[in-house]
């Protein structure tokens, strides 16, 4: 161990350094100049060699401060055998490298929790800074605006102009909400933001929600309890007039043998008066009793069924309708399973086949298709398409809308139904249309 003493291997190298000079300068005296050139020679390589065992602590340090720097912890230093003093040193040296090595280790798995938190959470996390400069992007958004790389709120521009805008101008504490549509699928979007600064770099933090499904219930929810205020008082203020005119008319006709011919034609319009009341009330009664549909959608009944096997159901329903208007109807590779209430569902493609035979109506190669395929999400969509007419952008807006329709006698609440179905199975309905090329709704299940 006392040879590897830093104080003891420096004495004996400057002992030999000494007994070298020593040897040079006799050989010097005595004229021995060959050998002279040799002890010289092993002179400046004692020297150099005591120089760079000498600095070897200077080095040591070096490296030590550049390991730090560079966040490697893992250099160790032999802390015994150089000295007392070398030894606490280096003692001292690998004990703060250690400490760093600990707090490095302690920051990895509190970024990779807090990684692992974001990535988690279903609502789409943004962090952006002043230059625009993406820091956090985590899968929630990039599945949302399905994008995989993001490096710049500039690259969002290929998504919506309209978003990067709003996230460029919304500011901490607001809430705004905007509408995009990414691969055909609209999305409704709440955007929420919070600024702050970190080491004088300011960050801005952006969470985005789809609210659309949540929308798209309250609507069908509040649209619900409209339809049964309304349903309720126009059946309270109908039925009375009905019950009045029926009875008005009836006893009418009971007293016909009582009239003259100057009262006859006071009967006529009387009588025709009544029986119009009567004919209208009903039909009024009728209407509000064809909406409250819209309210008394049953329960769920789910059941395990072939898709293959509710579509057969609705083609044998709809044959004569599809013949009577001469259209082709394809039905592709649908033999799959899923869960839901059969009846319901015949309901839904039911009126979608309705909707799509009256958008055929003039079209001289009239087909309907129906196919199934993968959401990017892995979800299972059903596609009915039609070549009808199409529908424009300001339609489309409406479609699903209770009570709007466009056509000279539909009721307004088919498609309106369908999608309330379709809420109850935590499905989506989607609209794609072009005017003259045709309609395609799908369901996503």
């Amino acid at each position: 161990m006392v040879f590897k003493n830093f104080r003891f291997q420096v004495i004996l190298r400057i002992i030999i350094l000494t007994l070298s000079i020593t040897v040079f300068s006799w050989c010097l005296v005595y004229a021995l100049y060959l050998r002279s050139i040799y002890v010289a020679i092993a002179v400046i390589i004692l020297t150099i060699e005591l120089i760079w065992y000498v600095d070897r602590f200077n080095r040591d340090i070096k490296t030590f401060m550049l390991s730090l720097m560079q966040r490697d912890f893992t250099t160790h230093y032999q802390d015994t055998g150089k000295g007392k003093s070398f030894d606490g040193l280096y003692e001292l040296l690998n004990r703060i490298s250690g400490a760093f090595k600990k707090i490095s280790a302690e920051k990895e798995i509190q970024f990779r929790y807090l990684e692992m938190l974001v990535e988690h959470v279903r609502i789409s996390i943004l962090s952006i800074d002043a230059d625009e400069k993406i820091h956090l992007a985590n899968q929630a958004l990039k599945a949302l605006l399905q994008k995989n790389v993001l490096t710049s709120l500039k690259s969002l521009e290929s998504v919506d102009v309209s978003m990067v805008k709003t996230i460029r101008e919304i500011h901490t504490g607001e809430t705004r909400l905007i509408k995009l549509t990414v691969e055909n699928e609209l999305l409704q979007l709440s955007i929420h933001a919070s600024e702050f600064k970190l080491e004088d770099r300011y960050y801005k933090l952006i969470s985005m929600q789809n609210i659309k499904t949540e929308l798209d219930i309250r609507e069908m929810e509040a649209w619900q309890k409209l339809i049964r205020v309304l349903s309720h008082e126009i059946m309270n203020s109908v039925s009375p007039i009905s019950s009045l005119s029926e009875t008005l008319h009836g006893m009418v006709k009971e007293n016909n043998n009582l009239l003259t011919t100057s009262n006859a034609s006071l009967y006529d319009a009387l009588d025709k008066g009544l029986e119009a009341i009567k004919i209208r009330s009903e039909g009024l009664y009728n209407f509000t009793q064809t909406y409250r549909k819209l309210t008394g959608v049953p329960k769920l009944s789910l059941k395990k069924t072939n898709l293959k096997e509710i579509l057969h159901r609705v083609q044998v329903l709809m044959t004569a309708k599809i013949n009577e208007h001469k259209i082709q109807l394809r039905i592709l590779e649908v033999d799959v399973d899923i869960v839901v209430d059969p009846e319901l569902m015949e309901h839904v493609f039911i009126n979608l086949l309705l909707n799509a035979i009256d958008a055929l109506k003039g079209k001289s190669d009239p087909s309907i298709h129906i196919r199934i395929s993968k959401h990017q999400k892995g979800n299972l969509c059903i596609h009915v398409a039609d070549n009808g007419e199409g529908i424009d952008e300001q339609t489309i807006e409406k479609i699903f809308i209770p009570f709007f329709t466009t056509r000279k006698n539909g009721s307004g609440i088919g498609l309106a139904l369908t999608k309330q179905i379709l809420q109850l199975h935590h499905a989506d309905i989607q609209l794609k249309s072009e005017v003259g090329i045709g309609t395609e709704f799908i369901i996503v299940l």
